[in-house]
């Protein structure tokens, strides 16, 4: 053993731990509730965003429901008022294809609903400020 004193141990002290690190504190609550404020009204923001997105997609989504169960209730009608097999063939005919193309068409609406929400529901993230 070497006779230069009490060996160090291979830590800081508590005491010592504080008093090095009374310098530069690990925890600020003053810039803790700067960046907790930010990050609330970034986050009610995002949120907002979606939920008017969500009732944009939802109002969207009764609206073609209805339109699809009015036609589809026409469509019933003119195939039970068919007078031939030929009528009763056009009709389920004129059905299927006007029942693919609005279902396309609205699929694709959606999804493109679903990106704009998306986009705006990033926007604050992406736009908050950094200091």
């Amino acid at each position: 053993m070497d006779d230069t004193g009490p060996a160090k141990p291979l830590r800081p002290t508590m005491k010592e731990a504080a008093k090095e690190n009374a310098q530069f504190p690990m925890f600020d609550p003053g810039e803790f509730a700067r960046y907790a404020g930010r990050n609330m009204e970034v986050a009610s923001r995002a949120a907002r965003a979606c939920f008017n997105g969500a009732t944009k997609l939802n109002q969207e989504m009764i609206d073609f429901l209805n339109s699809r169960m009015r036609k589809d209730f026409e469509s019933a009608q003119a195939f039970m008022n068919s007078k031939t097999s030929d009528e009763a063939f056009r009709a389920q005919a004129e059905f299927v294809e006007n029942a693919f193309r609005d279902y396309a068409e609205e699929s694709s609406k959606m999804i493109h609903y679903a990106a704009d929400i998306a986009k705006e529901t990033l926007r604050p993230a992406e736009h908050k400020e950094h200091r």
